[in-house]
């Protein structure tokens, strides 16, 4: 009878790592803006005619706020997201980095540049 009482609680510390586990994804997935706040494109850099590849992903501005891009810095992008982080509010040297784009290659890449503009 021990057993099957050390089997029941090794199945329910298993089944809360999994649920503690499963909740922290969910809370470190990017949350959609408030519906009047949707993502629209950029507009493209240089000439009119539309941009076909959009390789890279750098962290830049739109609107006074720190928004995600696809493409290159000063070249051609797409506004992918937008963060509640205002441009204003920040230090005039990363407020700089942010004008020229900050290149990422990966989510945790991006969740440090997003964590450093948001540290005390």
């Amino acid at each position: 009878m021990l057993r099957r009482y050390r089997w029941l609680l090794f199945g329910a510390a298993a089944g809360a790592f999994a649920v503690g586990f499963l909740l922290t994804l969910a809370a470190l997935a990017p949350v959609p803006g408030a519906p009047g706040q949707a993502a629209e494109p950029a507009a493209p850099a240089g000439d009119d005619a539309p941009c076909s590849d959009y390789s890279g992903t750098f962290v830049g501005v739109h609107d006074g706020r720190v928004a995600v891009f696809e493409g290159a810095p000063g070249g051609c992008r797409r506004l992918v997201e937008t963060h509640p982080i205002s441009v204003q509010e920040l230090p005039a040297f990363q407020a700089a980095e942010l004008e020229r784009g900050i290149e990422f290659s990966g989510h945790d890449e991006l969740f440090q540049i997003l964590e450093g503009l948001t540290a005390p």
